[in-house]
């Protein structure tokens, strides 16, 4: 990312080129940004829904069945299915807020 022109920089190049103001051009930058991120998180939901039916029953197999001493797989993906809908809650809020 060194190469790349700083966000400012290229803010003050593009604003007077484009037909629109700095602002629509951030809010534009962070909504395709919060979009491409949403998309990401609901196709690797989806994916841990097919697998385990939902987080509920993943949640009771990880409580039953526990974590095999080299296998850990139930447990990380309880743990990633939480933290994407963790995140998916706060991108909807920042959606909200736009």
């Amino acid at each position: 990312m060194d190469s790349l022109m700083p966000a400012n920089q290229l803010l003050k190049k593009a604003a007077p080129v484009l037909p629109v103001s700095d602002e629509d051009l951030i809010y534009k930058g962070v909504v395709a940004g919060v979009s491409e991120r949403l998309f990401t998180l609901k196709r690797r939901k989806a994916q841990l829904e097919r697998k385990y039916g939902s987080i509920d029953k993943l949640t009771t197999r990880v409580k039953f069945e526990g974590s095999i001493a080299d296998d850990h797989t139930l447990y990380t993906d309880l743990l990633e299915w939480r933290a994407i809908d963790h995140e998916l809650s706060g991108l909807l809020v920042i959606f909200e807020d736009i």
